[in-house]
This record gives C-alpha cells, structure tokens and sequence, in this order.
C-alpha cells in the first residue's frame, strides 16, 4: 500500500512478486539517490547514497536481476568512495577493523550505544582466562572448499591428493583460509590447540568446544581474552561483495566482460592466491565453469559473514548441501584409515526454500495463502 486506504481496501487481490519487486526497487533507488554521498563524522553507521545502494545490489542479485545489480555495483565502483583492505585478515581483528575503506554497512561503537562487543565470547575457543563458547564453528565442508594457492579445488590439483589436502588444511591452501579459521595444532594466544587431549581446554567433546575441532578467527582478536568484552566494529557489507556481484550478475547474463574478470582477480590477488596461476584470465571457462568459480569464491570470500545461507537458498543447492551430515576434523587412525568428527545429520526439504507464514497473518490479511509443505 503506497496510499492511505480505507479498511475494506486494506485487503487487495494477491499482486505478483515481480510487480511488487519492481516497484521497491524504483522506490529504493530513488531513496539512495536523495541520500547524501558521505557519510557524517558521527552517526557514520547510517546510510549515505553508496551504500543504501549497495543494500539494493544485494537484493537485486538475489532476485535475479542481474542488468541492475551489475549497474549498482559499477556506480559504487565509479564512486571511489572504497577500495580492497591490502591485508584481508586484518578486517576481521583489531589491526584495520576501525580504519579500513572496505567497510560500507557497518556496525561501529556508536551505533550500539558504545556498548561492549562480544564476538570473542561467541567465537573463540574456550579458554583460561575467558569465556569463549564456540556458539558457531566451521565444518568439514568450509575448511575443504578452500581452493589451494594455485585456485584449484582440492580434488583437482596436481600437486598434493585430495586426502592430502583434507588431513592438513594449511598445505598449499588459499591464504584466506589460515585468516579465517583456528584449528587441531594451530596456535591460540601462543597455546597449541589438541582437540584430542581430553585434559585439553580445546578438547572438541568439552562443553564449551568445538565439536567440530574448528573455530572461526575472524572477528576473535586475542586481545580480548583477558577482558570482559571488546570495542570491535563489523561489516554487515564491504567492498569486496560490490566486485564479486559485478561479477557474479555479468556471469549469470553470460556476458563475462573484462570488468567482472579484474573483479574476481583483485579479489584473489588481495587474498595472496599464486596469480601466475590463479589469474582467471588464463583459461577459457564455461559459463558452468564461471558460476561454479563465483559461487565458490563467494563462499570462502565471506565465511562466517552471513551470507552463505542466502546464497544457497537463492542458488537452490540448499538440497544438496543441507542434505549432508554435519562433519568436523579428518585424521587418520592407527591403521592409517582417515577418521572424521562427526557432529549429527542434517536434511532439508524443498519447501523450506520458502519460510511460512505464521497464524497470526491470516487473521490480518485474509487472502494470505500458506506456503506448499506447512
């Protein structure tokens, strides 16, 4: 409703998500274009012209328009206004949280009232002296899609096996891999993490541990273990979404222009990829090969950033990746077979691709139809 209505108006005929979708997006550029282009010295969480467009990007490449989210991503480009943090590890810890140029939505002190951050305590290891939870790990399936520093897929790489590379994920891997992501034999505040060692504060069968043996390291700075809370600020959008959209939307069009290569490459080549063989330049690709490329770059690119569930919702492949067991650290036992933490079985459905509607709608809007499958 886009004007005052009586009550018996109130409850039109069912409208085409497409139509409706139209007009938000008119509506939302319109807004962003009124904003002001900078944000103000404080307040500076709130919505300045580039980025309340990077917010319809992002809605515009999940709803499948492509020729718009490649135009907003181009304009945000043009702007200057942001560029690639030159060391991607340092985003996610105290080093350049507070002074990056990536940042374009962001959750700073101010915008929750200065109070204390805790992604320590919702992410790190338990430990000694603080009081981390391990609330949400990684699983087996993140720490393998890690391509190697060569930009390989672990099962496609000539020079190390697929067991190899799953019983040791520090060899040859992707440098984003070691910057998001603790575990067995990594060390935490200069203390061996063993999550095998039952007298071990890491051990994965703890309370408190990991069941997976892996944790995440972006946003645990180890500063914040030997106080109560933090003063971290977070990204809820950064620069590096706007390239990966330009390129993910020229792709689904097939219209794979330099542009969306040089956005894939700058991103690899600020993570440290081997760009004498990662350069996505170097060999002709299917648009299959492209969209299986994009998707895994997103993926590793934004790990424990929340946008994974998203992008397989939007992608439909949450029936097969959901359809998965929930699977932690590989080791090989003493017979030399491989062993595998395993955390529980897990399954989707199709229609969970839609959430329902709860009860209390139909009570307002009588024409609601519920969701197939609730």
């Amino acid at each position: 409703m886009l004007t005052p209505v009586k009550l018996e108006e109130a409850t039109p005929a069912v409208t085409p998500k497409a139509e409706i979708l139209d007009k938000l997006f008119e509506m939302s550029e319109d807004v962003a274009n009124r904003l002001p282009e900078n944000e103000g010295t404080t307040n500076a969480y709130m919505f300045n012209k580039y980025s309340f467009k990077t917010l319809v990007m992002r809605y515009a490449l999940y709803n499948g328009r492509y020729e718009l989210a490649a135009r907003l991503a181009k304009e945000i480009m043009d702007s200057g206004k942001y560029q690639l943090h030159p060391q991607y590890a340092n985003l996610f810890n105290y080093q350049a949280d507070k002074t990056n140029k990536e940042f374009i939505i962001k959750f700073d002190m101010e915008s929750h009232n200065n109070s204390a951050t805790a992604s320590f305590q919702h992410l790190a290891p338990q430990y000694r002296t603080g009081n981390g939870q391990s609330y949400v790990v990684p699983l087996k399936a993140l720490v393998d899609s890690y391509w190697t520093l060569q930009g390989r897929p672990i099962d496609n790489c000539p020079l190390h096996s697929k067991q190899a590379y799953e019983l040791n994920p520090k060899l040859n891997r992707d440098p984003r891999y070691e910057a998001s992501v603790f575990g067995h034999g990594d060390l935490f505040n200069n203390e061996k993490i063993d999550i095998y060692d039952s007298k071990s504060a890491f051990y994965y069968q703890n309370l408190r541990s990991s069941r997976s043996g892996y944790w995440f390291k972006k946003f645990v700075d180890q500063a914040d273990a030997f106080r109560t809370g933090g003063n971290m600020h977070f990204s809820l959008a950064r620069y590096a979404e706007v390239l990966l959209t330009y390129a993910e939307a020229k792709i689904m069009l097939n219209e794979i222009d330099e542009l969306a290569k040089s956005c894939i490459n700058q991103i690899r080549k600020r993570a440290g990829l081997d760009m004498s063989i990662a350069d996505v330049n170097l060999v002709a690709k299917s648009q299959q090969e492209w969209i299986a490329l994009i998707r895994n770059e997103r993926r590793i690119e934004f790990a424990g950033e929340g946008l994974r569930y998203s992008d397989i919702l939007r992608w439909k492949t949450a029936e097969t990746v959901l359809n998965q067991a929930a699977l932690g650290h590989m080791r090989l036992n003493g017979a030399g077979q491989s062993e595998v933490l395993k955390i529980e079985d897990r399954k989707f459905l199709n229609h969970q691709y839609l959430w329902p509607f709860h009860e209390s709608s139909f009570q307002v809007e009588p024409n609601l139809v519920q969701n197939p499958g609730y």
